[in-house]
């Protein structure tokens, strides 16, 4: 038996113990079945971590990989300040509920999908051929997140080279980048009421020295300024670590996955501690926590933004869960393991929320002026830049604590990176065998230089733009919820829930409730259908912290990168229709795109298909035929199961 197939052998049968094939016959082998040797396909890791079958060596070498991927900087970075943006609380709230009937839901689904295929997220779709477009903007979303996660590691190299200093250089107003509404927080209260007579407004020196110092900030997208080299060469030390991860193939091995898993949980539980002892503390918690009912009711953006984060921070879209998942043994108790995986990456992005406002709290206690917790910074894609160093210096020991909390964050930021890369690679390796698969150091290479090229605009002055655009556009909001909904109508309308259930089943033996059944086929879709609609109906241009609009050709550019990973769905439809099976009619054409294939002539015993009375499929015809011990369970659709 082929690691690569779902199907798996039953040891005990009732009409003569001998064994039997079971489950849906999807899956390429590659020809190993016939040449007799394991399956060698590629792997998202080594071959430390993936077995010559391409599956996991251990479940822990799976779980540790899935910390390592999944809880990364969509929850460090881009959780707080989409929660400080959106009212604290009221943003945990609408958070948590599409947590419930959207992320949960679907990563395990896409987890559970991968792994019954044993494929990634372009092959999968020999399941419903006609969706296979969604593989395509799966690879595009990766592009997007792609081309600014260097720069996001470039920030926090620029932090940890700046914790050796006796004094950190955030710390103090004399420095040639800080103005004179510049404030340490070490004033008294009489020097910080003299500060705000003289300006309408007062900065503290660590957001001074993220805005003047590191980004030297412009005002506008349009305006350049320069190239900040300091952040190019960053960058470019980030893109050579990159690649020499992932040009041999073998982008990690079991230790430095073990560690780049357990070291950021180390320094979040030293961060939470010093935060939430803080002078003022209790009044961002306070903020974070309790949310504004009436805001969560009128302010339905809230929900937008909230459902479009819990699907980047738990990876849904991007099809690197699919691949994971497709890396399980075939009886691997993925359903366990999803749910535990869920509900850490919840309570990581909880922790660090309670991290970011108790020190919120803490700034707006010795700011003074009167300011509340939400007005205390600008709610923008640097808030974290501002927080953990304000925090920092009120560690002991603070040079070593700065250098592990910014180490933490650029080790977050190159695996996500390794591992999106890892998998568009091999994608595009798969298409292109003879030329990408031969050539695969040089050919990575081009990669990561092309890559390394549209990082550029994000280092100049007005960077921060950049990254904001094609992160708000380009990674998230509609492409993303567009490209998730059609996903997950291909996979619960077209192959159907019932065989997801059934596909469990043969796996692992559990029978999930049919409950699972509506928030795959009404409810997941349904609410991401909502908020699609929300994002359109109630669209707002992005705006600079100072309030003012994106220019109009900013917002062109969004659309367009939006659209790029919603595109290939619809092409590929029509491609499907008017090219393939071109001599049979348009509604068989569309009959058998919906289909999965019917190439699989597999038998079950009776004892077997008693225990699958529980699904209580219509779709199902059961035949109890004990006397000459032939199984006769039929899918509409011809499949055997």
């Amino acid at each position: 038996m082929e690691p690569g197939h779902s199907s798996v052998l039953e040891p005990h049968s009732h009409g003569g113990g001998q064994k039997v094939r079971v489950g849906f016959h999807l899956h390429d082998d590659g020809g190993a079945s016939k040449q007799g040797h394991h399956d060698k396909r590629r792997s998202l890791l080594g071959m430390e971590i993936i077995d010559r079958s391409g599956h996991w060596t251990t479940r822990q070498d799976f779980m540790f990989f899935m910390v390592a991927y999944a809880v990364g900087l969509g929850n460090i970075w881009r959780f707080p300040y989409l929660c400080y943006k959106n009212g604290g609380g009221t943003f945990l709230i609408a958070y948590i509920a599409c947590f419930a009937i959207i992320g949960l839901p679907i990563f395990v689904l896409e987890i559970a999908i991968g792994q019954y295929l044993q494929s990634g997220a372009l092959k999968i779709w020999k399941i419903c051929p006609i969706f296979r477009g969604i593989g395509f903007g799966n690879i595009i979303l990766s592009l997007m997140c792609a081309s600014y996660f260097c720069v996001i590691v470039s920030w926090a190299l620029f932090y940890l080279v700046s914790s050796f200093n006796l004094t950190f250089p955030w710390e103090t107003c004399d420095n040639f980048w800080n103005t004179g509404n510049c404030f340490t927080g070490e004033e008294n209260a009489t020097a910080i009421l003299n500060l705000t007579k003289h300006f309408p407004s007062i900065e503290t020196s660590v957001e001074q020295f993220w805005e003047h110092r590191v980004l030297q900030q412009t005002s506008e997208i349009i305006n350049f300024g320069g190239i900040q080299w300091e952040l190019f060469v960053l960058m470019l030390f980030s893109w050579l670590v990159v690649y020499f991860a992932i040009w041999n193939g073998k982008s990690e091995t079991r230790k430095f996955i073990y560690f780049s898993s357990i070291f950021p949980y180390f320094i979040l539980c030293i961060l939470l501690f010093r935060g939430i002892t803080l002078p003022g503390a209790f009044s961002g918690i306070k903020y974070f926590f309790i949310p504004n009912f009436t805001a969560l009711i009128k302010d339905i953006k809230i929900w937008s933004d909230a459902g479009t984060q819990v699907l980047y921070s738990y990876g849904i879209g991007f099809g690197t869960l699919i691949a994971l998942g497709g890396h399980n043994k075939f009886h691997h108790n993925c359903y366990r393991d999803a749910f535990f995986m869920a509900f850490v990456n919840a309570a990581t992005s909880i922790v660090v929320g309670i991290i970011v406002f108790s020190v919120l709290g803490y700034m707006a206690f010795v700011g003074g002026g009167g300011k509340e917790v939400a007005e205390i910074v600008k709610p923008t894609a640097g808030l974290i830049f501002v927080v953990f160093p304000e925090l920092i210096r009120h560690l002991p020991l603070k040079q070593i604590w700065s250098f592990a909390v910014f180490l933490m964050i650029v080790i977050l930021g190159l695996d996500s990176q390794v591992f999106i890369l890892e998998n568009l690679f091999i994608s595009f390796e798969e298409k292109l065998p003879f030329l990408l698969k031969k050539h695969r150091k040089v050919s990575r290479l081009f990669g990561c230089i092309l890559f390394f090229f549209m990082g550029i605009p994000m280092i100049s002055f007005s960077g921060i733009y950049w990254v904001t655009l094609v992160d708000v556009y380009g990674a998230a909001g509609i492409s993303l919820l567009g490209v998730v909904f059609f996903e997950v109508i291909g996979i619960s309308w077209g192959f159907g829930t019932d065989n997801v259930r059934f596909g469990i089943y043969e796996m692992i033996g559990i029978q999930i409730p049919r409950v699972w059944k509506l928030l795959w086929n009404i409810t997941a879709p349904f609410s991401i259908a909502i908020l699609f609609a929300i994002t359109i109906f109630r669209y707002s241009p992005l705006q600079y912290p100072n309030h003012t609009e994106y220019p109009q050709w900013a917002e062109y550019v969004g659309f367009g990168l939006a659209i790029a990973s919603i595109i290939p769905f619809p092409i590929y439809v029509l491609y499907y229709l008017i090219f393939k099976n071109r001599k049979q009619s348009l509604k068989t054409r569309l009959q058998k795109g919906l289909t999965p294939p019917s190439d699989s002539t597999t038998t079950k015993t009776d004892g077997f298909n008693e225990k699958l009375k529980f699904l209580e499929r219509p779709s199902f015809k059961y035949e109890n035929s004990k006397a000459n011990g032939k199984p006769k369970a039929i899918n509409k659709r011809g499949l055997s199961v």
